[in-house]
């Protein structure tokens, strides 16, 4: 495990890892380009904190749309898996 520093939207931070620390900080860029698009509908003044939230909401709707559709896929391919192999048990040899 390794110690990075990381900055988002002015806020440093020190954790521990065992990621890369160039992932890390892609992450953390993404995070930040995710607040500042929250920012930008939101009136002048909000909170850091509000449009954290607000970010971390987003990412997670994209995560979770993300994960369903893996899911849809995976639920697909064992269809697909299962057809093929009924097929080829069918077939002469």
């Amino acid at each position: 495990m390794r110690e990075i520093d990381l900055e988002i939207a002015g806020q440093r931070l020190h954790i521990r890892t065992d990621e890369d620390e160039a992932y890390m900080q892609r992450l953390a860029t993404f995070v930040e380009e995710q607040m500042r698009e929250v920012g930008k509908g939101q009136q002048r003044g909000i909170a850091s904190m509000t449009i954290a939230l607000l970010a971390a909401l987003r990412i997670a709707d994209e995560y979770h749309k993300v994960k369903g559709l893996e899911e849809s896929i995976d639920l697909a391919l064992s269809r697909l898996a299962d057809a093929v192999e009924s097929c080829l048990e069918a077939s002469p040899r």
